[in-house]
């Protein structure tokens, strides 16, 4: 691997490692006041909302940032094809919550519940938008934007937080603060972006196309979300978080896993262009080495800090949280093997290989879905966090296979 690359590499994902350290400082004083504020019953109703949020969401994702990052990456991508993918997304955005509209009045949820889920939809276009500004910066490995705009964006939330602490505010003054941070990000994106004034097209060719080679790119990254966010749903069913504490501990536990999770996916997200732009080329296997390497050391990482830390990092929540400590060490295992998994998805996706990649996320949301309704009604969150870390070994085994597939067909062809 040529310096200049390596130096790229470093450079981002550095960038990366220092807005996340700052919004995820500044997340977890939020989740801290939130937590005590609310307490263990409100926290759990307040993470539930998320929790849907984030199911609905990634269907109105769709992975076009995925596509538009590799596109892009490759020198394929062009203002006519963002504004396609651009548009696409407003669309499905407005598509899905006009259905969860239809579809609430059936939802076994509290008023309250349904209420935040709307109002969290609603900011989540915003979002949702400007993560397809975003991939144009990270396919160009321009890092430093999308940082810059996601510590703003944290920090406007993070005051609304406190204000409504304050205050005295109820449970749906903290899902409009993440709303209005999800707002100022999107109109910062708009205001920062260059060379791309195109945003909204109706190209019905063009859609046909985007839509033909992203589908099953869309359909794994909807259904890797459901099995890391339906065991939270089924916990729920078994165990009311209107009554008992389960969720609210299973939630503070994975709020740190998903925190580390995205902390350490950050070398993905940095890896993935460069990957879709040397796949192809000579002096790849030499990249590999080095990349392999470095993922293995942030692996351990990864497991390292959650499981040492475990007891301390609970605790910031207040004593009566002290039992997700035992969830939080099983996670910690998950959170290893989910950074190991990322480089063999990276060759996986730049490789063309989704339609494999999606065949085995069918299956590990069948075992998980199978294996947590056997587990939590037996043994609750932690049974949850133990189908989560068996999940991950098969997600990062199988995504493991697929992508010696793409190298070993890669030295045949002499590449």
């Amino acid at each position: 691997m040529d310096g200049k690359i390596e130096k790229k590499i470093i450079i981002n994902f550095l960038y990366q490692i220092f807005g996340k350290v700052i919004t995820s400082f500044v997340g977890f004083i939020v989740s801290v006041l939130i937590a005590r504020h609310l307490g263990l019953l409100g926290f759990g109703q307040y993470n539930l909302i998320f929790t849907f949020l984030g199911l609905a969401g990634i269907i109105a994702d769709f992975g076009l940032a995925t596509l538009l990052i590799r596109e892009v990456a490759a020198g394929r991508g062009e203002e006519k094809f963002f504004a396609g993918v651009f548009s696409l997304r407003l669309i499905l955005n407005i598509l899905v919550i006009l259905i969860l509209l239809v579809v609430f009045p059936f939802l076994p949820y509290s008023e309250i519940v349904k209420r935040g889920i709307i109002l969290a939809l609603l900011g989540n276009v915003f979002l949702s938008l400007s993560s397809v500004i975003w991939a144009v910066y990270q396919a160009r490995l321009k890092f430093f934007n999308v940082v810059v705009i996601q510590v703003l964006s944290c920090i406007l939330t993070a005051l609304l937080v406190i204000l409504g602490v304050t205050k005295q505010k109820p449970l749906l003054f903290f899902v409009f603060a993440n709303v209005a941070g999800n707002f100022a990000g999107f109109i910062l994106s708009l205001k920062t972006l260059k060379n791309l004034r195109v945003f909204f097209i109706f190209d019905k060719k063009l859609f046909g196309k985007i839509v033909n080679e992203v589908w099953p790119i869309a359909l794994w990254a909807i259904v890797s979300t459901f099995y890391f966010k339906i065991d939270s749903i089924i916990l729920a069913s078994f165990y009311n978080p209107l009554k008992t504490s389960d969720l609210g501990l299973y939630s503070a536990a994975y709020k740190y896993f998903e925190v580390v999770g995205v902390f350490f996916g950050f070398f993905q997200l940095t890896v993935f262009p460069v990957v879709s732009a040397r796949l192809k080329k000579k002096n790849f296997s030499d990249l590999l080495k080095r990349l392999v390497l470095m993922t293995i050391i942030l692996a351990i990482a990864a497991t390292l800090s959650l499981l040492t830390l475990s007891t301390f990092l609970i605790g910031f929540y207040g004593s009566q949280f002290s039992p997700a400590v035992s969830a939080l060490r099983i996670l910690s295992l998950s959170s290893g093997l989910s950074v190991l998994s990322g480089i063999w998805l990276a060759i996986a996706i730049a490789g063309g290989k989704q339609r494999q990649i999606l065949a085995f996320s069918i299956m590990a949301l069948f075992l998980n879905i199978v294996l947590n309704f056997w587990a939590i009604p037996k043994f609750s969150y932690l049974g949850a966090s133990w189908v989560t870390v068996l999940t991950q070994l098969f997600i990062t085994v199988t995504d493991f296979i697929v992508a010696q597939k793409i190298l070993i067909s890669k030295e045949n062809d002499g590449l």
